[in-house]
């Protein structure tokens, strides 16, 4: 696997916290702070695009719910008399 390597400025503090480790040590370290970074940065992207694909979908999707709503109060008004007729046969046969 080819790799490059990069110089990144510590502060004396924080280079102080890592100096007692290998050299194979800090460098599996850095790798896997800059891929957790990476993968924290496309999850946040991710979600900055779904938001914003929801957002725009938003007026489409009220849109197309106003639409079907007379067919769900239709479904329910039949739905109830459906319950209504059979506990009234109930009622009349039982």
């Amino acid at each position: 696997m080819h790799s490059e390597k990069i110089s990144v400025p510590l502060t004396d503090e924080l280079f102080s916290e890592i100096k007692h480790l290998s050299e194979n040590e800090q460098n599996r370290f850095f790798r896997q702070l800059v891929q957790r970074y990476i993968e924290r940065k496309k999850k946040e992207h991710l979600r900055a695009d779904l938001k914003e694909g929801y957002i725009e979908m938003a007026e489409l999707n009220l849109s197309i719910a106003e639409s079907f709503a007379y067919v769900e109060w239709e479904a329910t008004r039949t739905a109830e008399s459906n319950r209504h007729d059979t506990q009234y046969t109930k009622e009349v046969n039982g």
